[in-house]
């Protein structure tokens, strides 16, 4: 089995990564935006495992100061279900081997931390991050927010000005765990100003397209085929090309009527109907704002939906006191 390692990630990885279907049983869908999250990497180191000049596997990840994250980890579909199956035994595969020996010597080369994101629901990845050493640091949650016609605010609007609100940040978000400010610091931001133009709200919004093969819920899959039919529901949710925006560095200094306010006018800046929120529950914002939002029709269907933070070669312990920096780019 041949290993190539790059920092720049070519067509066949790329064309290989875009067929890469995520998810569970609990919802499972495809990333249309690859190639245009590709551009965004922070310093990606890639390797590819490949057989007879067939990608077999590849693993990501963005090295950082701090650690690095688990940015892509593919499994080509023949030996998909071999990579994550639920076998107990604790012999590995030739092909885990040649993976786990890659952990391995990037913690010879510099001793810091792995982390990813795994759905909590994903029992075939937690078992298999677990046969890789990953164990469960903390957990996120994705929280939806949406309308059906979200109007226009004309006190509402892009800004391009990072000085503006970078001492905000900071002040907010800069004890975070594992806080960066290499994707969230690039414009455009959405603004919400006052009559004077003091900003009272704002936030850094990412415009995504999935396309879902199926939702939460034991019915997740006949709904996706059903929704085209659906009234209400079929303006919020399109299958084939789902469009939605995520959500970083929320302002915490706003008021909860002003958040809402702020998310309302940026879906309508984006024209697009939801939002899906990545946050820390323990975040302060968040503990304010949940049970004072009116979050929309999609998040009585959906709900919570929890996400583990899972972290191999760290002896750090999680801290409520310092909740987990979520960069939604990770995500999606």
């Amino acid at each position: 089995m041949e290993l190539e390692e790059s920092e720049v990630l070519n067509e066949a990885l790329i064309s290989f990564l875009e067929k890469t279907e995520l998810g569970t049983n609990g919802a499972k869908y495809t990333h249309l935006d690859v190639r245009k999250r590709i551009l965004d990497i922070d310093q990606p180191q890639s390797f590819t495992l490949k057989r007879q000049q067939r990608i077999v596997a590849n693993v990501t990840f963005c090295v950082r100061d701090f650690s690095r994250y688990v940015r892509y980890f593919a499994f080509n579909s023949i030996f998909q279900s071999t990579a994550q199956s639920n076998r107990k035994s604790t012999s590995k595969t030739i092909l885990e081997l040649k993976i786990l020996k890659i952990f391995k010597e990037l913690e010879a080369k510099k001793n810091i931390p792995f982390y990813a994101y795994i759905e909590a629901d994903n029992k075939r990845s937690l078992m298999m991050s677990e046969r890789f050493n990953f164990h469960i640091y903390t957990h996120i949650i994705s929280r939806t927010f949406s309308r059906v016609a979200p109007k226009k605010n004309k006190n509402i609007s892009f800004s391009n000005d990072w000085e503006a609100i970078s001492n905000l940040v900071y002040a907010h978000y800069g004890h975070y765990d594992s806080y960066f400010d290499t994707h969230v610091k690039k414009p455009p931001f959405v603004t919400l100003r006052d009559g004077s133009g003091a900003i009272k709200a704002y936030a850094r919004f990412t415009k995504v397209t999935w396309r879902l093969h199926r939702l939460p819920g034991i019915f997740g899959g006949a709904l996706v085929r059903v929704l085209p039919y659906i009234p209400i529901l079929n303006k919020l949710i399109q299958p084939k090309k789902h469009l939605f925006l995520t959500p970083d560095i929320v302002s915490h200094t706003a008021s909860v009527e002003q958040l809402q306010e702020l998310f309302v006018g940026a879906l309508a800046l984006y024209d697009v109907k939801s939002l899906i929120w990545f946050v820390d529950p323990n975040d302060p914002l968040y503990q304010t704002t949940s049970s004072g939002f009116s979050w929309g029709i999609l998040d009585k269907i959906i709900g919570i939906k929890k996400i583990n933070v899972v972290k191999r070669n760290t002896s750090n312990k999680y801290s409520s006191e310092k909740p987990f920096f979520v960069s939604s780019l990770d995500l999606i």
